[in-house]
């Protein structure tokens, strides 16, 4: 640990779990509860014994207030969820008090307060993961960590209308929970955003220098402003709602590299009735570099089924790597006609069949596709 000073790490001895049987944690003065995954724990594993405990306030002052406190640079504490769901810890405020040189936090399966939380300007990393916390807003996160470079919320319940607002910030990853309905980022340094949410009424992207954006959305909301996105270059979607994505998302931007993959409750049959096929071909062939999932080369399939073989796309496509499922590997790559027609000369596709897929189906659809396309230049290898 030479040149960061000490690092604490807290593990519990066991884990939490989830599943179909659930004990509530506390509910709300208005008696709703929380309806958050963050909020629930297996039945039969709610716990009422504290020893387990990590981000209670005694736990924490046993260690922060002694003289390890100023010194340490590093702190991560995984929680055991069935003794910390149900009471709020004091971890935040008592670690801004006596960690004052802390750079990186890390804190996980809990139910934060925020009440004395103090500025901590030299904190540059902070991870959120499966928590509950005490700031419906943000407001105290942005005040409280202004010079944070990366932040990660995952998983973070209690928020409404949660808005990130923070100068310094380069990189993020914020996977909502279906709760909040407005989601607002106002970062003017921020260069990598990886953003998992379910379908927000409000979305407001302010982040003049993002240059990656990675997008997992069920729907986009009436309200989206995202004109604050002019750098953006490479961009991922997960999504079937590609019809509203990609006018919003692309547009006139300059962006190099297009990655499209399905969430994984989609079907086969899903993107064919989501988005018109060949509104979505002329779309991939206005990129430089495309990147396609397993799941959407599934559904790109019977797209391109009903297209016509000769498509007169006049297309950019340098570039296309695609990941073949496993056990259909040359039926649909024969099916893929239509996207093969569409790269443009000498283009370097990439073919990763899977790695179980039978070695006869491989060599067919290496053969196959090379004879068929020899102004192609191919690429073979397998993903698992």
């Amino acid at each position: 640990m030479a040149g960061t000073g000490p690092r604490f790490s807290a593990r519990p001895l066991g884990d939490w779990r989830r599943s179909s049987g659930r004990t509530s944690a506390p509910c709300r003065d208005d008696g709703q509860g929380f309806p958050d995954d963050a909020m629930w724990v297996e039945e039969g594993e709610f716990d009422e014994a504290d020893d387990l405990h990590l981000t209670s306030g005694e736990a924490v002052t046993a260690w922060a207030a002694t003289a390890a406190g100023p010194v340490l640079r590093e702190v991560e504490i995984a929680d055991y969820w069935p003794q910390a769901c149900w009471r709020k810890a004091e971890a935040l405020p008592l670690v801004s008090h006596y960690c004052l040189n802390l750079t990186r936090l890390g804190l996980k399966n809990a139910w934060l307060s925020v009440d004395g939380l103090k500025k901590m300007p030299n904190l540059t990393h902070l991870t959120l993961e499966f928590i509950r916390l005490d700031d419906e807003d943000l407001n105290q996160l942005n005040e409280c960590f202004p010079c944070l470079h990366t932040l990660n919320l995952i998983g973070v319940g209690g928020l409404k209308d949660p808005k990130i607002h923070l100068l310094q910030l380069k990189a993020c990853r914020w996977e909502v929970s279906n709760v909040p309905q407005s989601l607002v980022v106002l970062a003017p340094n921020l260069v990598s955003l990886e953003l998992k949410c379910v379908r927000p009424d409000k979305l407001i992207l302010d982040t003049p220098s993002l240059s990656t954006l990675k997008l997992a959305i069920e729907k986009l909301g009436a309200t989206v402003q995202v004109d604050g996105v002019v750098s953006l270059t490479d961009l991922r979607i997960e999504s079937l709602d590609l019809s509203c994505l990609f006018p919003v998302f692309v547009g006139s931007r300059a962006i190099k590299t297009l990655e499209l993959e399905l969430p994984e409750s989609a079907s086969e049959y899903d993107l064919f009735e989501a988005v018109n096929p060949d509104y979505l071909l002329k779309m991939l062939a206005s990129f430089s570099e495309v990147k396609l999932g397993p799941r959407f080369l599934c559904g790109l399939t019977l797209c391109c089924l009903v297209l016509c073989k000769d498509s007169g796309f006049k297309s950019c496509l340098k570039k296309l790597l695609i990941h073949v499922p496993q056990s259909k590997s040359t039926f649909q790559l024969l099916a893929l006609l239509p996207l093969f027609q569409i790269c443009a000369p000498l283009c370097e596709v990439t073919v990763l069949l899977h790695a179980e897929s039978a070695d006869a189906n491989r060599q067919h659809a290496m053969s196959t596709c090379m004879q068929s396309f020899a102004g192609i230049r191919w690429q073979w290898g397998t993903w698992k």
